[in-house]
């Protein structure tokens, strides 16, 4: 079967990153935090550092996988008018800016529907969106979507937690087109101190359930450089969110483009 023109972008993604002795830096931040131009600002700032992949946050005024860094930010975009237009111009800004790599929508089911979601998909995907991660959607419970997101072009990404199943994590490899997404722990989004003991024996488990059939990225408590460097041989790519939308609260693109720059220099040193 053939992947959709956006999942196939983003595997093409991982392929290169792996071509060059690397994993894979997928950099999350808000659509319109603190306001829509600013997010694009930094939007720029995290590709010219390096990542490969953005994922583009879609504000929701109750993100239950969301921890208090990224869920203000995304009540401060919805506050400025934000939400799926908004994403959908930072994405159409992205591309008329030149930018090639692949964009991601990261958002919850609720105003995909409330929007109509074969318009809404269609839309993102016209855009220039590469793909979805729904992460209050488990592989499987919606096959319409899927099908949906499919025939727009959209790659899927599907969530697995550690105290998943063998077979749902088997559902989230066959319906994830794009990448799996693991979350190494439980609980919400947000930086931490270290990477849990856990995690890695959890990605090699995963890792070996996929076999090679879909890429596989860690996020969820990602926050630093070293953190990547000890993530970097055991996973194809990892996602940092909170530690660029705290950056960029604090100190705006310019403060987003060093910390880019600094977890782009982990991965390399990762697996020299």
């Amino acid at each position: 079967m053939s992947l959709p023109r956006g999942a196939a972008r983003v595997r093409a993604a991982f392929a290169r990153a792996t071509g060059e002795g690397r994993c894979a830096l997928i950099v999350y931040l808000v659509a319109g935090h603190p306001d829509e131009a600013t997010s694009v600002a930094a939007a720029c700032a995290a590709l010219d550092a390096g990542a490969d992949i953005l994922e583009i946050g879609i504000p929701f005024s109750d993100p239950v996988a969301d921890g208090p860094v990224i869920a203000a930010a995304g009540h401060a975009a919805l506050a400025a008018g934000g939400g799926v237009d908004g994403a959908a111009r930072v994405v159409r800004s992205l591309r008329r800016a030149g930018y090639r790599q692949p964009l991601l929508g990261m958002g919850y089911l609720n105003p995909l529907v409330a929007r109509g979601r074969r318009a809404t998909l269609v839309e993102l995907a016209a855009a220039g969106l590469d793909g979805l991660i729904v992460p209050d959607l488990p592989a499987g419970e919606d096959r319409q979507l899927e099908r949906e997101a499919a025939h727009s072009g959209l790659g899927m990404c599907f969530l697995v937690t550690p105290n998943g199943s063998d077979a749902r994590i088997e559902h989230a490899i066959r319906a994830s087109t794009a990448f799996l997404y693991v979350v190494p722990l439980y609980g919400v989004t947000g930086a931490r101190d270290r990477v849990a003991t856990t995690t890695v024996p959890l990605l090699e488990r995963i890792r070996a359930a996929t076999a090679g059939r879909v890429p596989v990225a860690v996020g969820f408590g990602v926050s630093r450089a070293e953190h990547v460097r000890e993530l970097a041989t055991a996973v194809d790519g990892v996602i940092v969110g909170s530690a660029i939308v705290e950056a960029l609260a604090e100190g705006g693109p310019s403060s987003v483009k060093a910390v880019v720059t600094s977890l782009v220099g982990g991965a390399a040193r990762a697996i020299r």
